[in-house]
């Protein structure tokens, strides 16, 4: 598995644990690991974990 069908199958995970989350921090924590994940499978680096924004 290359590494962009990887983050591109975290991504989906990630979507749907948003979707099935219980409070609205629990979704927006979910989503931006989402954004994060299909940022690398675009062939983004990633972003350091202090730069990270999850609005």
């Amino acid at each position: 598995m290359t590494d962009n069908r990887y983050y591109a199958q975290r991504a989906s995970e990630a979507r749907d644990a948003a979707l099935k989350a219980k409070g609205m921090a629990s979704f927006r924590a979910h989503m931006g690991m989402a954004q994060e994940y299909e940022r690398r499978a675009r062939g983004f680096e990633a972003r350091h974990a202090d730069k990270v924004v999850l609005d």
